[in-house]
C-alpha cells in the first residue's frame, strides 16, 4: 500500500487543523470582542501602531495546542506573524477587535505589540496566558491594559487579573490617567533635567478648578506624576504618568489643563507648539488620555545653538506717569522659560536684569539663549519697584509689576533665529508708547454697559439682582489701577484682580443692561484691561478669559483720542457677559499693532473691502477698505472658531477709503478672517499668517 506524498500528507493535516479549530459541522458561531488599552507599554505607542492578538486553540480532548489554526470567521490565530487578528485603534489608548469563533472553541491568547519589539523591549505580555473557554453567547470581555514584560514602574511580569489596571478605581469616582513624555525641544528649553527628582524637580498637571469640585487647579499642582522606569536607558524613563479622580458628576464637563514643570520658586507651564490649553471631556466611567509630548514638540535632531539675545524697552512713558524712577531703586527685568522666570534675580541676575542706555530713555539685556532654531522665546518684562523708597513717595505698597496690558496678558513670543546676535528691537513696557500717555489733568467719563441676560439664567451661578448681586468691573491689570487710586483688593486676600468699589452698574430701566459710569483721570495710559463680575460681599463670579498663551485672557479697550490728539471726553463701552470659558474680546493698540490712515478722502461710490497684501505674511499685512458715508464702523480679525482676535476699528468714521497696516505677532500661524461691518453691509476676506 502506498502512502501519500508529503503534498498530499500537509495539506491533510491543515484541513484536520481547521476542522479542530471550530469549522466542523454543527458548531455555532459566536463573536468574541476584545478591548486593550496599550497606556501600560513603557513607551510612547503611536495609534498606527503594530498590535496583534496571538495565540492557539486548545483542543478539548487533549494533546497539543493548535497553532496555526483557522478559527470559525476566518481568521488565523498564531503565536507567530501568521495571525491575522490585527485590534484596529478606536481612540487614544484604545484598540478593538471582533471575531467569530465555534462556540466548542477553547483560546488561549496574548496580545503582542510590534512596536515594542522593535524598540528593544519584549514585544509580548508577560505570562500566563488568558483563556477564553467554550461558551454559547457572545462573549465581550473587560478593557484590558497590556502587561509588559519590560519593567514598569518597578515592576516586570504578571499583573493579576485579565481586569488589571495601573490604577485604582473608585466608588462614585471617575478615574483619569494623564501620560506625558519628556523629550524634545520644550521639555529641554523649560530646563527638564531627566535626572532630577522631588523636591528638586516635579511632574504635573494643573488646570481649571470645576466649581472647586475638580482634582485640578492652575495656582498648585496637586496632581502629581511620577516616571515609568527608573532604567535610565528604557523609554519609559522620560515618561510620566499618574491619576486624577473626578466626582461622576462632572460627567461631560470640559476640563482645560496643561502639565507642568515645578522647581523650588518656579512653575514652568508647557508651551511650545501648544496653542491654548489642552482639552478633555470628563467621561462617565475610567479612561485614559494617550499620551502626549511636553509643549506638543517632538525630539528634534536639529541641536540647539547659543545666540546673544538683546532685549531692549523704552520705558519713558512709565517715566514721564511717575511711576517708574530709577534714581528710587526701580529696576526691570526680563522673564521667560530660558532663565527660569521670576526664579532668575536668586539664580543669576545677569540673565534677566536690564540696565539703562546712557543717555536715552530704552534699557537693554543681552542674554546667552541656547535653543533649537526655529522655536519660540518666550518671555514677559516686569517692573521691580523698590519697596521702601515706593512708600515713601507714595504712601503705599506698590503694585505687581507684571506687564498685562500687552496683548492681554498674554507671554511675549519671538522666533529664536539661531544667529550669533538676534536683535528683537525696542519695546514698550505693557506696549504703552508716548501716544498711549493720558496727561496729567485730562478725564474722560468712561459709561460701561452690559447685558446681564445670559448670567440671569446661569446654572452654577445664577446672578440674582433680587438676591442683592451687583454688577461691577474687575480690573486685571495692577499698575494702571494704581493710577487711579485702587490699590487693595477689597476681597482682603491680596490677589487681584481689584474692584473698582466706587463703581456698581445699575439697571434703571429693567432692560438687564446695566449701566454705571467712571471717570479715568490721568496721568495714565489709555489700556482699561477689565472684565465683568456680579456677585455681592466677598464672592462674585467673573468672566474667564483665556491663559497667558492665547489672547483675550481680559478684555481691552483703548479710550479713543480726537483728530487734534486729546483725549474724548465720554466714552461709551457696550459689552455682554460671557459665561464661557475662552477669549474676550479684546482690541490692540491703535499706537502699535494697527496703523490706520486716510489715503483718499474723495467719497467711493460703495463699500469695499481689499485683499490684504503680502498673502501669506508674516507678521504685518495691509489691506485697503472704503466707506461711501459716514457711519458707525467695526473692521475685527477673527480665527475660524468665529472668536474675535483683533478689533481694528470700532467707531464712527467719515466717507473715505482706508489703509490698514495690521500687526499680527501676538496670533499664532493660521488663517484669519476679517471682516467690515458697517449700517449698511457686511464684508468679509481670509488671510493667512505663517510663522
Amino acid at each position: 500500500m502506498r502512502h501519500a506524498t508529503t503534498p498530499a500528507r500537509w495539506l491533510g493535516l491543515l484541513l484536520a487543523l481547521a476542522v479542530t479549530a471550530g469549522s466542523a459541522y454543527g458548531q455555532e458561531a459566536r463573536t468574541v470582542t476584545l478591548t486593550l488599552n496599550t497606556a501600560t507599554i513603557p513607551d510612547t505607542t503611536q495609534t498606527t501602531s503594530f498590535i496583534e492578538v496571538r495565540g492557539a486553540v486548545v483542543p478539548s480532548t487533549g494533546g497539543n495546542n493548535i497553532a496555526p489554526a483557522t478559527l470559525l470567521g476566518g481568521d488565523i490565530i498564531d503565536w507567530g506573524d501568521a495571525s491575522t487578528l490585527e485590534p484596529e485603534n478606536i481612540g487614544g489608548d484604545y484598540w478593538q477587535i471582533s471575531f467569530d469563533i465555534a462556540d466548542t472553541t477553547n483560546l488561549e491568547f496574548k496580545f503582542f505589540s510590534g512596536q515594542a519589539e522593535a524598540l528593544g523591549l519584549n514585544g509580548w505580555e508577560a505570562d500566563p496566558n488568558p483563556r477564553l473557554p467554550p461558551g454559547e453567547n457572545d462573549t465581550t470581555l473587560t478593557v484590558h491594559y497590556f502587561e509588559s514584560q519590560s519593567e514598569y514602574r518597578g515592576v516586570s511580569g504578571d499583573r493579576g487579573d485579565y481586569d488589571w489596571r495601573p490604577f485604582e478605581s473608585k466608588e462614585d469616582s471617575v478615574a483619569i490617567w494623564f501620560r506625558v513624555a519628556m523629550y524634545g525641544d520644550e521639555a529641554r528649553q523649560d530646563e527638564y533635567d531627566a535626572a532630577a527628582t522631588a523636591p528638586d524637580q516635579t511632574i504635573g498637571v494643573r488646570g481649571d478648578e470645576l466649581g472647586g469640585d475638580g482634582p485640578l487647579d492652575w495656582g498648585t499642582t496637586d496632581v502629581l506624576l511620577t516616571r515609568e522606569s527608573m532604567n535610565q536607558s528604557a523609554p519609559a524613563y522620560r515618561i510620566y504618568s499618574g491619576v486624577a479622580y473626578y466626582p461622576e458628576a462632572l460627567a461631560g464637563t470640559e476640563q482645560n489643563y496643561k502639565f507642568v514643570i515645578d522647581r523650588p520658586g518656579v512653575t514652568e507651564f508647557e508651551e511650545g507648539n501648544l496653542s491654548g490649553n489642552r482639552t478633555f471631556t470628563v467621561p462617565e466611567s475610567d479612561s485614559t488620555l494617550h499620551w502626549v509630548y511636553y509643549g506638543n514638540t517632538a525630539p528634534s535632531s536639529v541641536d540647539p545653538v547659543q545666540s546673544l539675545v538683546l532685549f531692549a524697552v523704552d520705558l519713558s512713558p512709565f517715566e514721564d506717569i511717575g511711576l517708574f524712577d530709577q534714581a528710587r531703586g526701580d529696576t526691570l527685568w526680563v522673564f521667560g522659560g530660558f532663565n527660569g522666570w521670576n526664579g532668575c534675580p536668586d539664580q543669576n541676575p545677569d540673565d534677566c536684569l536690564m540696565g539703562k542706555v546712557p543717555g536715552e530713555d530704552v534699557f537693554e539685556a543681552a542674554i546667552p539663549i541656547t535653543q533649537i532654531p526655529g522655536t519660540n522665546v518666550v518671555y514677559k518684562y516686569f517692573l521691580d519697584f523698590n519697596d521702601e523708597t515706593f512708600m515713601e513717595a507714595f504712601g503705599v505698597e506698590p503694585p505687581s509689576g507684571w506687564e498685562e496690558a500687552h496683548a492681554t496678558g498674554t507671554n511675549r513670543f519671538e522666533t529664536f533665529s539661531g544667529d550669533s546676535e538676534q536683535d528683537l528691537g525696542v519695546q514698550f513696557f505693557n506696549d504703552v508708547t508716548p501716544g498711549n500717555v493720558i496727561p496729567d489733568g485730562a478725564t474722560i467719563d468712561v459709561t460701561f454697559e452690559v447685558d446681564m441676560t445670559a448670567a440671569l439664567t446661569d446654572e452654577a451661578d445664577p446672578f440674582e439682582p433680587a438676591a442683592g448681586d451687583s454688577v461691577t468691573i474687575r480690573l486685571n491689570d495692577p499698575i494702571w489701577a494704581f493710577t487711579q487710586g485702587i490699590v487693595e483688593d477689597p476681597r482682603g486676600d491680596g490677589d487681584f484682580p481689584l474692584l473698582i468699589e466706587e463703581l456698581v452698574l445699575e439697571d434703571d430701566d429693567g432692560d438687564d443692561v446695566y449701566t454705571g459710569t467712571y471717570t479715568v483721570a490721568g496721568p495714565t495710559y489709555d489700556a482699561l484691561t477689565f472684565r465683568f463680575a456680579y456677585g455681592q460681599g466677598t464672592s462674585f463670579v467673573e468672566e474667564v478669559g483665556t491663559d497667558t498663551n492665547v489672547p483675550g485672557r481680559n478684555r481691552v479697550v483703548y479710550l479713543d483720542k480726537n483728530p487734534d490728539g486729546t483725549y474724548v471726553a465720554e466714552q461709551t463701552i457696550t459689552a455682554t457677559f460671557d459665561l464661557e470659558a475662552g477669549p474676550l474680546p479684546f482690541e490692540t493698540n491703535p499706537e502699535i499693532s494697527t496703523a490706520i490712515e486716510v489715503i483718499d478722502d474723495e467719497v467711493p461710490s460703495s463699500i469695499f473691502l481689499g485683499q490684504n497684501y503680502p498673502n501669506p505674511f508674516n507678521p504685518t499685512t495691509t489691506f485697503e477698505y472704503a466707506i461711501g458715508q459716514r457711519q458707525q464702523v467695526r473692521l475685527v480679525v477673527y480665527d475660524l472658531l468665529g472668536r474675535a482676535v483683533a478689533t481694528l476699528v470700532d467707531g464712527l468714521q467719515p466717507a473715505a477709503t482706508y489703509q490698514v497696516t495690521f500687526d499680527a505677532s501676538q496670533l499664532a500661524s493660521g488663517v484669519y478672517l476679517y471682516r467690515l461691518e458697517t449700517e449698511t453691509a457686511t464684508v468679509t476676506k481670509r488671510m493667512l499668517l505663517i510663522k
